[in-house]
């Protein structure tokens, strides 16, 4: 997992087999904020993201005794040796009797069972251990349910030997569902269509779910009534078949405290077309009426089980308005959605846990409309690949665009390997997402997701942050092949910036107005466009000459600025305020002598310009009509038409603005509200591949191509930048998803290059 690093007052120790009142047999020992004067509260098997969230100010009550398993990992489940949960059990119970621990925390179905035994052990208040295993334990829970499916079990002893109720294939209708009657994320699962079937899959299910079933039946045999669930005790592998469920999945959650129930929340749960969790969404889209069946079907059994002083999730399908039903109920907390009830309700869910451990009635959230709810996201970027962690997934890319805004929490190390489980994609990452329209949720989502799951990127890319040029308004590259310089403007904060690609250097040159286009009249003196006019500018001096101000009688405004090889400096003009674009734009050619003559005037919006590598063909972005101009140009000027036109960009997808042309003649386009480079062969119009950046607002795109004899099919590289300053004359241009976007915080300069290598840091920022 990550670990941020923390204030020096935050201390942090580890405490490994030393104590003299006892000796820890499996665990290991983690303190947090260690202090006789803090509320001792025992937390078992957190995660890493638990121990750095322990770490907030609104915790500095307490002082948290992390109790740790190396053998078994909880998120996601996996067994790394061999695990004994009843000496896991008696580590605990010791620790705390001799740590004076008065209350247990945990999020997890493992650390919830031994939660409730060591409860009961030291009277400490908590659920019981009998009501908590008739939520874990599928088959009993199933018992309690008055609505259940119909269901059966399966039990196998060994590979080919397999005890299968005739029920099962009598009573039941196909198809049928068949999973572990103890698990968690879904694992071991499987569906078959034919009685024929159920064998290889029940011997295939029981064989991998052994190791577990081992590890809980140990822990059942020692405190549970074998008599009473001889289910939860047989040396038999037990495997629950039921019939197959669909609908809307929706979680149910509350808790109960001294036989009371009280209800936090509903969420959503959006699925993957492989059927594994998508996102999770709150509030849900539910009835009222589905509503009310949910709640009471969640008090009966609760009332039947006997669950009491715990929290509770409650997992259900919904079938139009017909009776839910009730998949699973397990006596935790979900931890997953700390995050959405934060956000929405203002309930914060570990704290609320932290109250009910210690014997104090949480403050339920108090009941409000679904329009009164802000709506939030816990969106999963998952990966079925298996490997090390840092060839399928863009840590630093993610680090440096997601992370200071806290829209991303890891799951995972960049040097940890990723093995597939094949019953349940491994979850890389959570998105954090706030909005008021889930569908843009789920699309900014998705396109996180591609921007940053490698084995997305086909062919592969690279993509890295240049860390000493933060933005805000960022346009205008220009790349100089003599110089190996590049140059980038930031409107939002008017000023020209240079960048030595040899040294990594960077100088900035504040601007009196704002700027768009820069272009490289000769070795240091630069033409710059924009709200200026069309002006030269000494790097050396940093002198500013106008070179046209006003045209036909009017203020210019020039958005995009490129010099051909002659000498001719090609501009195209804008005519828009912050109520929107107000009339066509120009383009315009100003030669050596300093004529000015008008090329073209219809360009409903002008914007990034580039030239053909021989000259012939001056393409011209127009946003507005989603398109790029094609003209045909000689040397002299002689020859000019319009040729054509060609759209590259649906309404959905963002609007084209920044354009750079490579060696071969392809066109690089940048996508304003859609957040990619789109590289098009313009004699077919075809895609050649697309680059996705997680970030929305791309605005400009240079070639790295330097003067030195380059073979045309050696890799490419270039920069491109973004922006966060709004394009209020755009508003009428802005797709659907735009105004439910996460509002990013900084704008960046990205370097991208080809890649063979999936994975590698050639980052020399």
């Amino acid at each position: 997992m990550f670990v941020r690093e923390h204030c020096d007052r935050q201390i942090l120790f580890m405490v490994k087999n030393i104590y003299s009142q006892f000796t820890l047999k499996v665990a290991t020992v983690t303190v947090i904020n260690p202090s006789d004067k803090l509320i001792p509260i025992l937390v078992l098997c957190p995660s890493q993201n638990e121990k750095q969230l322990f770490y907030r100010a609104e915790f500095s009550d307490y002082c948290f005794h992390c109790l740790e398993y190396s053998c078994l990992q909880t998120t996601p489940p996996k067994i790394k040796d061999r695990v004994d949960l009843v000496a896991f059990c008696q580590d605990a119970i010791a620790y705390a009797q001799a740590h004076q621990i008065v209350a247990i925390y945990y999020s997890f179905d493992i650390a919830n069972l031994v939660a409730a035994i060591v409860c009961e052990k030291l009277n400490l208040f908590g659920p019981r251990f009998e009501s908590v295993v008739q939520c874990f334990h599928k088959f009993y829970a199933r018992k309690i349910d008055s609505y259940a499916p119909g269901y059966s079990v399966v039990q196998w002893e060994n590979e080919g030997k397999l005890t299968i109720d005739e029920q099962i294939l009598t009573k039941l209708k196909f198809p049928l569902f068949v999973k572990p009657v103890c698990s968690s994320y879904g694992m071991f699962c499987g569906k078959i269509n034919k009685p024929e079937q159920l064998p290889e899959l029940c011997n295939n299910l029981a064989k991998n779910y052994q190791p577990w079933w081992q590890m809980y039946q140990v822990l059942f045999q020692e405190f549970i009534d074998s008599r009473k669930y001889p289910l939860a005790t047989t040396s038999q592998v037990p495997l629950l078949v039921e019939e197959m469920v669909s609908g809307q999945p929706l979680t149910c959650d509350g808790f109960v405290y001294q036989g009371q129930v009280h209800f936090v929340g509903l969420v959503d749960t959006l699925e993957a077309e492989d059927g594994s969790v998508d996102c999770y969404i709150f509030p849900a889209q539910v009835s009222c009426k589905q509503q009310q069946n949910i709640y009471a079907r969640v008090t009966n059994f609760i009332q039947d089980s006997g669950l009491d002083n715990s929290f509770f999730s409650a997992e259900f399908w919904l079938q139009g308005q017909d009776t839910p039903i009730l998949i699973e109920i397990n006596a935790r907390m979900s931890a997953t959605f700390g995050f959405l009830y934060q956000q929405s309700l203002n309930f914060n869910l570990p704290k609320a846990a932290l109250k009910l451990a210690q014997g104090i009635c949480p403050q339920a959230p108090q009941h409000r409309s679904e329009e009164e709810i802000i709506t939030t996201c816990r969106l999963y970027i998952s990966t079925r690949k298996s490997g090390l962690a840092s060839t399928l997934f863009d840590f630093n890319l993610a680090q440096q665009t997601l992370d200071c805004s806290q829209l991303i929490t890891f799951n995972c190390e960049p040097g940890e390997q990723i093995q597939d489980t094949h019953y349940h994609p491994t979850p890389l990452a959570e998105l954090n997402l706030v909005g008021a329209n889930r569908a843009a949720l789920q699309f900014y989502g998705e396109h996180l997701r591609n921007a940053l799951l490698l084995e997305r990127r086909s062919p592969t890319y690279q993509v890295s942050v240049v860390q000493d040029c933060p933005l805000q308004g960022g346009e205008g590259l220009c790349y100089d092949g003599e110089t190996n310089q590049l140059f980038c403007l930031d409107y939002g904060n008017p000023q020209l910036i240079k960048l030595c690609l040899t040294t990594c250097q960077v100088q900035r040159f504040p601007l009196p107005g704002l700027c768009y286009g820069v272009a490289v009249l000769t070795k240091g003196t630069l033409v710059l466009s924009g709200e200026l006019g069309l002006v030269q500018f000494n790097l050396h001096t940093q002198k500013i000459t106008p070179i046209i101000e006003t045209y036909q009688g009017k203020k210019l405004v020039s958005n995009d600025v490129i010099i051909d090889t002659t000498g001719n400096i090609w501009f195209n003009t804008i005519n828009e305020d912050t109520t929107g674009i107000k009339d066509k734009g120009k383009l315009l050619k100003c030669n050596p002598q300093g004529q000015i003559q008008e090329m073209f005037a219809g360009l409903s919006y002008a914007n990034g310009m580039g030239l053909s590598p021989d000259g012939r063909s001056l393409y011209v972005v127009d946003s507005l009509e989603r398109s790029i101009h094609v003209f045909v140009v000689n040397g002299d000027c002689s020859e000019f038409y319009h040729d054509r036109q060609f759209i590259v960009s649906q309404e959905h997808e963002g609007v084209p603005d920044g354009l750079a042309v490579d060696r071969a003649g392809y066109l690089w386009v940048t996508f304003w509200f859609g957040g990619k480079v789109v590289c098009i062969d313009p004699r077919s119009q075809a895609r050649v591949r697309e680059i996705i950046l997680p970030v929305m607002n791309i605005s400009s795109v240079t070639i790295v191509d330097s003067k030195c004899n380059c073979p045309a099919d050696s890799p490419w590289k270039f920069f491109a930048c973004s922006s966060i300053v709004p394009w209020l004359g755009g508003k009428l241009l802005a797709p659907w998803y735009v105004d439910d976007l996460v509002v990013e915080q900084r704008g960046y300069l990205f370097e991208l290059r080809e890649s063979e290598k999936i994975g590698g840091d050639n980052n020399i920022w």
